[in-house]
């Protein structure tokens, strides 16, 4: 069977309102040579039968379908099934440019580069008006290194759908099943592996602001403290094994992301033990309280001093802070 130059992966679930316009945007690239792993991943009958449709009219459409197991399991489920050279991710509730396969694509073969960061849009509602998230890196060829440095000061967008990336690189790596904010669990190893990464400032690819948005859910959830926690672990284990020169890079990062899981600990999971191995953890890296950097505001850097002061101090704050989440989550 003659193999496609992209796979694009999509998963879907709870998606019924939205799904149409995504598959229509990837359907009507101007690269045609693509294949569409649609992974329906436990949804209702409507979306099943939109899934079935599409699949039926267009036979680049593969269509996988199995009981809900989450967006971790079901991108892992087309990783696996994937026949293309290159591999992009889109989100069942977003859409994408005409261009988003072809100026991808192009990227990569003239700079003969594994991966390629392109700009994207953060929409009001199904307006393609709204804010351009794009690289603090201007147009050109790097080395993983100086992208992955990037990616740590947060210069670049930790989502693994504004990329396209050579096969290759998703050898044996799988996003982590059950768990949230599951591409910061893998996207630093990703960028690792490459040898030369292309950044292009096309805005191809759209992320909408809606309520029940996949992304705009997971910012309201309290118990995103909880999941950045957990992946930016992760990335630090990885660093410290792989690269721990840039350590001093993601400590002030990591330092304000225990103080607020240590939050999280103590006022939604009423967990001293957790509380004290996080805070033990902290102390024992040695990381620094946040006094610099533009991401974290005066607030974080008083809770992170209280937190290396012990648990009386801590708590002073700690129900200050979960009074303000809430009032986030609530709107």
């Amino acid at each position: 069977m003659r193999k496609p130059e992209i796979s694009v992966i999509v998963p879907v679930y709870h998606v019924e309102k939205y799904l149409a316009k995504c598959l229509d945007s990837i359907l009507n690239q101007t690269f045609t040579d693509i294949e569409i792993l649609l992974v329906n991943d436990g949804g209702n009958e409507t979306e099943t039968a939109i899934c079935r449709a599409y699949a039926a009219k267009d036979s680049r459409i593969r269509l996988f379908e199995q009981e809900n197991q989450g967006l971790s399991a079901a991108r892992n489920t087309a990783l696996k099934e994937v026949r293309g050279e290159w591999i992009m991710f889109v989100d069942s509730d977003d859409w994408v440019a005409d261009t988003f396969c072809e100026t991808a694509l192009k990227a990569v073969t003239e700079d003969q580069s594994q991966m390629c960061i392109f700009d994207l849009c953060y929409t009001y509602g199904d307006s393609a008006e709204g804010k351009v998230h794009a690289s603090k890196l201007t147009a050109g060829c790097y080395d993983s290194y100086t992208v992955l440095k990037e990616r740590l000061q947060g210069n670049i967008a930790g989502y693994v759908w504004n990329k396209i990336y050579h096969r290759s690189l998703w050898e044996d790596i799988i996003f982590p099943v059950g768990e949230k904010w599951e591409d910061d669990a893998v996207l630093h190893e990703v960028i690792d592996r490459a040898k030369i990464i292309s950044i292009i400032h096309d805005v191809l690819y759209y992320k909408p602001s809606r309520d029940d948005n996949i992304t705009s859910v997971a910012f309201r959830n309290m118990e995103q403290d909880k999941w950045i926690y957990i992946q930016r672990m992760k990335r630090y284990n990885y660093l410290k094994e792989h690269h721990p020169e840039l350590l001093e890079v993601t400590r002030d990062n990591f330092s304000a992301v225990t103080a607020r899981y240590c939050t999280y600990c103590l006022e939604v999971l009423k967990d001293k033990n957790e509380y004290s191995k996080a805070r033990q953890w902290l102390i024992r890296e040695n990381i620094r309280p946040v006094f610099h950097g533009t991401v974290f505001s005066l607030a974080n850097v008083t809770v992170n001093m209280l937190l290396r002061m012990g648990l009386p101090f801590f708590r002073i704050v700690s129900k200050a802070m979960l009074y303000q989440r809430k009032r986030q989550v609530n709107g």
